[in-house]
């Protein structure tokens, strides 16, 4: 399992799929770690591929310190790891939180990011988590039943039992600081950056989402990164483990669009 170590001596611990010359750098959501993108790259056809997938600090198998949880810091971990794995651009995909995380950092390394897909995305302006919610969520770390019960709202087809439970499993890694300042990384705008992207951006709705519904996407997403495309599909939050298939499907189209209009150069 590689690691990439942070200027700050923090181990990231990433994953490869693929040896192709472009690089897919996958970022996952609140409380998960590399692993919950496991299934759907089963599905992606890696031909030309290269999938690079971190686990933030203080998730799975990361290191846990007690600082650097700030969208700076991320930024620098994301850069780092894919320095770590060789790659010089790269399309950056972020679900949910890591949407957020994949506009600041698209933004602030434009010379990277050769195309950016925001899936299930919290929007750039600020998105605060109450802190009752925040702290009810935390607390179901504790909870395995409890965490089901908060994460069905979210879910309109059903995900396989055994992602669930790989997820928290990887759930249980992760240290209460991280979890808790993931959540107020949320609630920080970087809206001033997202107005800056140029890059080919494609944005994966839930229809049934009911954090970050199609229509809070399209007034915020949309209004901002010039040129976003939306696509709503028939699920709730948990976009690429409800449809995970289709998902793979969006991101191999994603990319191939990108390589007919010349946008893809030297990747890597």
């Amino acid at each position: 399992m590689p690691f990439a170590q942070t200027e700050d001596g923090v181990r990231i611990q990433y994953e490869i799929f693929g040896t192709g010359s472009l690089p897919l750098v996958l970022l996952h959501g609140w409380g998960g770690s590399s692993s919950y993108w496991h299934e759907m790259v089963s599905h992606l056809e890696l031909a030309g591929l290269r999938v690079i997938a971190p686990s933030y600090r203080g998730h799975g198998d990361s290191d846990k310190p007690a600082t650097g949880y700030t969208l700076d810091q991320f930024a620098k971990d994301v850069v780092e790891v894919t320095d770590a794995a060789g790659a010089k651009r790269w399309v950056l995909v972020g679900f949910s939180m890591s949407g957020k995380f994949a506009q600041y950092i698209a933004a602030l390394h434009s010379e990277r990011v050769l195309g950016l897909v925001l899936i299930g995305s919290v929007p750039a302006c600020e998105f605060p988590i109450s802190a009752e919610i925040g702290r009810t969520w935390c607390d179901a770390q504790q909870s395995r039943e409890d965490f089901k019960r908060i994460l069905a709202p979210f879910v309109k087809i059903p995900i396989k039992a055994e992602l669930t439970e790989a997820f928290l499993d990887d759930f249980q890694k992760a240290t209460r600081v991280a979890l808790e300042h993931t959540l107020e990384m949320c609630a920080v705008s970087v809206s001033e950056h997202a107005v800056q992207i140029r890059v080919p951006t494609l944005v994966l709705a839930g229809s049934y989402d009911p954090l970050v519904p199609p229509d809070l996407l399209r007034s915020t997403i949309l209004s901002q990164i010039s040129g976003a495309r939306m696509i709503a599909l028939a699920c709730g939050h948990e976009i690429p483990q409800e449809m995970p298939e289709q998902t793979a499907g969006l991101l191999e189209a994603f990319v191939s669009g990108l390589g007919q209009s010349g946008a893809i150069e030297s990747a890597a």
